[in-house]
């Protein structure tokens, strides 16, 4: 690990003390023992941070620990007062023993190790086309002390409200103190909630689903490593902050919903875990609302069977009773997901129904490397579900698998899009999904394989035993060439940092530090935010025409875009319009090539008779300044 990451490790630990601390004190208080506690105080702490940033601006505060620790005193209290209630109730115990621990803690270190090798240096920015708007939209909020997701409103200059989701942003920005500047601190919160929340998650959904397989819990955040897809692929593609911090939450609904619905809890635990559902469910749609209705797609069968439950249980009244809300919920759930449609059709299916099937079969979605082992502990988790009857784990999986299918092979694309539109048509969002069940369902089956092993050693069929072990070994290595593959794409492209890198290269970098010093706290700068140029505002906080590559930025901003260039009377008038200063030039390369020839204006500038070289560092990164429109 280089001096770099060591440097960063006291911010580390507060990012990971961030995801769990604010609730922690709540999961106590509601009796949550075992990895279900650790659960809990992660999905309060979410919650906290997310009701945070929607208060903070109500009541005047800015973006900071401050409204966090106001949520979470008051999810406290709510706590104690359950606890006041029922204070002889037993606790809700799940996932407890020191194979669980183990098997967390191994995992976390095992994504620690991943990530900080495919990041490389925490300096290095994503190169990835999202990552212009992520990392500029921690400054916004830096710049404006407002982390609500109805104040987002960075790439619509003059609106005063619009809604997307900010947690992962807010999170960020609470410990950008500690690093000293944006990129580092997304980084460390990468790595900080992929190595928290994923091994937990997992082992919490796995000890509520098989609560009678209790090793089940512990081989959970194991197998996840089998399941390269999420989350190095969400760092691979997009860059897609908001969908990884809601996804990583979907076994974290599910558990508490299930928990919340067990037979023959007093009612305030019922309702404290009801409450932490409810808790959950937010801070996922405050993370990214796709992850929350895919969470609520796939609690359908669960819901459906408790319905069924309570219909058989109950009289004529009572079943009417549930059919009357079960097509209420159904009728929500459908109008919802018609009015979440974000389809784009940028992305069209790009697979075989076999080939499809196939990846469903190994769990290696999106045409990565296939590994051997996942897959076929799935299956054997599938069976021994079968042989207990409990038909809506398996629907549940289903779902999965249908949306699934739907994302890469479905060639109506009408009716794909109605189906994925949410997740706006791609495959790689949708393929986390077959992970929820999938790796619980494979933590299952290797428990059964390693009880049957077990067995066969102790019966006295050693080689059978040793044989079947080895065969497990190989085959559990056939899946380090998805995650190094994985790792080495981060190296080569999502994060590379220099002058090769597709957006940013450290001298256009360098130039942002001279930058710095140059401009002045109302300087206004325009530059194609495809080369990177736009990061200029992350780096510095200075403000840029162009945060991002699409938005709603004027008429003068889109005439600049294509014509800044010309020189010409007009690009005088829109740029005393928009007050712009200064001019950044990296170059021809850009990250993403779609969107050129709506910026070709901002290139080929050298010799412009209306701006002046202040700056430059290499052969491609200048500064100008407009000095011949006045």
């Amino acid at each position: 690990m280089s001096a770099d990451w060591l440097g960063q490790i006291p911010a580390f630990l507060i990012a990971c003390v961030l995801l769990v601390g604010p609730g922690l004190p709540a999961a106590l208080l509601l009796r949550l023992r075992g990895v279900v506690l650790l659960a809990g105080a992660i999905v309060v702490s979410l919650a906290s941070i997310g009701a945070g940033s929607l208060l903070a601006p109500l009541v005047g505060l800015r973006w900071s620990f401050v409204p966090v620790v106001i949520v979470a005193a008051v999810i406290t209290a709510i706590a104690a007062g359950l606890w006041f209630v029922r204070r002889s109730a037993e606790g809700i115990r799940g996932g407890d023993g020191p194979g669980v621990w183990i098997g967390i803690g191994t995992a976390a270190l095992g994504w620690i190790a991943i990530l900080v090798v495919g990041i490389s240096s925490v300096e290095h920015p994503t190169q990835l086309y999202d990552g212009l708007f992520h990392l500029n939209a921690v400054e916004f909020i830096l710049s404006n002390g407002d982390a609500s997701p109805f104040h987002m409103t960075m790439v619509l200059p003059g609106a005063t409200s619009t809604f997307y989701p900010t947690l992962w942003h807010a999170l960020v920005a609470l410990i950008v103190p500690f690093t000293s500047a944006v990129v580092p601190a997304t980084n460390i919160m990468t790595i900080a909630v992929i190595a928290v929340i994923w091994p937990v998650a997992l082992a919490t959904v796995t000890s509520v689903l098989f609560p009678r397989h209790r090793a089940a819990a512990a081989w959970a955040p194991l197998v996840g490593f089998g399941f390269s897809v999420f989350p190095l692929g969400f760092l691979n593609w997009g860059v897609l902050y908001p969908n990884l911090i809601g996804t990583l939450q979907i076994p974290l609904i599910l558990a508490f919903v299930i928990l919340a619905c067990r037979h023959g809890l007093p009612w305030a635990q019922r309702v404290g875990l009801a409450l932490t559902a409810i808790a959950a469910m937010g801070a996922t749609a405050l993370g990214h609302p796709s992850a929350l209705l895919g969470a609520v797609a796939l609690l359908v069968p669960f819901a459906a069977w408790r319905a069924w439950q309570m219909a058989r249980a109950g009289g004529m009244r009572t079943r009417v009773i549930v059919v009357i809300v079960g097509a209420g919920c159904a009728v929500a759930l459908l109008t919802v997901w018609r009015f979440a449609n974000v389809t784009t059709h940028e992305w069209l299916p790009n697979s075989t129904l076999a080939a499809a099937l196939g990846e469903v079969a190994f769990l290696s979605p999106v045409g990565r490397a296939t590994g051997l082992l996942v897959g076929p502990l799935a299956f054997i988790g599938i069976w021994t579900v079968v042989k207990s009857r409990r038909w809506w784990i398996l629907a549940s999986h289903a779902i999965a698998i249908f949306l699934f299918l739907a994302a890469t092979w479905l060639p109506v694309l009408s009716l794909r899009s109605a189906i994925v539109g949410v997740w706006y048509d791609d495959a790689t969002r949708v393929a986390a999904l077959l992970g929820v069940m999938g790796l619980p369902l494979a933590a299952l089956g290797a428990t059964v394989s390693w009880d049957w092993i077990r067995t066969q050693k102790q019966q006295g069929r050693t080689v059978r035993a040793i044989a079947v072990l080895v065969v497990g070994i190989l085959l559990a290595a056939t899946h380090l060439s998805a995650v190094v593959s994985d790792v080495r794409y981060m190296r080569n492209v999502s994060f590379r940092f220099d002058a090769q890198s597709q957006g940013l290269s450290s001298e256009e970098a360098e130039l942002f530090s001279l930058a710095a010093t140059k401009l002045g706290p109302d300087s206004l700068v325009i530059g194609d935010p495809l080369t990177g140029a736009a990061l200029l505002y992350a780096y510095t906080g200075r403000d840029v025409v162009f945060p991002h590559v699409t938005g709603k930025y004027g008429a003068d901003a889109e005439f600049l875009a294509r014509s800044l260039n010309t020189g010409t009377a007009e690009v005088c008038q829109s740029i005393d319009a928009l007050g712009v200063t200064h001019v950044l030039d990296f170059g021809e390369r850009e990250l993403f090539e779609n969107h050129f020839t709506t910026y070709r204006g901002l290139h080929e500038l050298a010799g412009s008779p209306i701006l002046t070289e202040v700056a430059s560092v290499g052969e491609s990164a200048s500064l100008y300044e407009v000095t011949g429109c006045r």
